[in-house]
């Protein structure tokens, strides 16, 4: 009988979930008026509850320069938001694998974004981060990059390396704004979790907070600009 219970618990909660991805990739559509073909959502890419997040925080905000890690259905779906909402910003996409980084770019042509979005290949090398030794996407592609307004990152993929992301945040923080906000995806995986945990204690002016999106995010920002909130940062014990 319990393993029956169990069972019927975990297909209650697949199904909230697609019910979950389904109404956000409706409210997307409702939302944004794209007149073409869009990524097909999967296992790599980010989920569409992710991705309303981020329309609607471009929608609120209205950033100009952003920075995606890790080109696709986040690239295409922040360009057509950055069109539609009539905001003259420009995203850099960074991605190491060239055939991919090749897909994005051809798609974001295709549905004239190009003006929105620059996908740029960066081979993933070795960088020094407080004398550690981690792989990170060659930063010459970033050199002209800087005053960033909103950071996605969603690479390098997570079976590459020990905490993949881990270099984001020590490589990427003089490149943000002063009010910028850092979305990492796949923020539920353990990784992920250590991750934003050696952040918060190593940057200690910036905090976390936790989203329940299928696959987690960590939205991040300076301390300085969340009024309101105590020391510390929002992050679910693992289960």
């Amino acid at each position: 009988m319990d393993d029956i219970l169990r069972e019927i618990a975990d297909l209650r909660e697949v199904m909230t979930n697609r019910f979950r991805q389904v109404e956000a990739l409706t409210n997307l559509y409702a939302i944004i008026p794209v007149k073409h073909a869009m990524p097909q959502p999967t296992k790599w890419t980010a989920s569409p509850d992710l991705l309303l997040f981020l329309i609607s925080h471009i929608q609120e905000r209205r950033p100009v320069s952003i920075l995606d890690i890790g080109s696709g259905a986040t690239t295409v779906w922040m360009a057509n938001a950055l069109r539609h909402f009539e905001i003259p910003g420009k995203i850099i996409s960074i991605d190491h694998d060239k055939s991919f980084g090749a897909v994005t770019a051809a798609t974001l042509t295709q549905q004239g974004l190009g003006t929105y979005a620059d996908v740029r290949i960066a081979p993933l090398i070795e960088v020094d981060i407080r004398g550690e030794r981690r792989h990170w996407y060659d930063p010459t592609q970033l050199e002209d990059v800087e005053n960033c307004d909103m950071a996605v990152i969603d690479g390098p993929p997570g079976f590459m390396h020990p905490l993949s992301r881990y270099p984001a945040l020590p490589m990427l923080e003089s490149k943000l704004s002063s009010d910028a906000r850092i979305f990492l995806d796949d923020a539920s995986r353990p990784d992920e979790r250590e991750i934003v945990e050696r952040w918060c204690r190593e940057y200690p002016d910036w905090s976390s907070d936790f989203i329940d999106h299928e696959k987690g995010t960590a939205v991040l920002a300076r301390r300085t600009v969340i009024a309101g909130r105590g020391t510390g940062h929002r992050y679910p014990a693992p289960a």
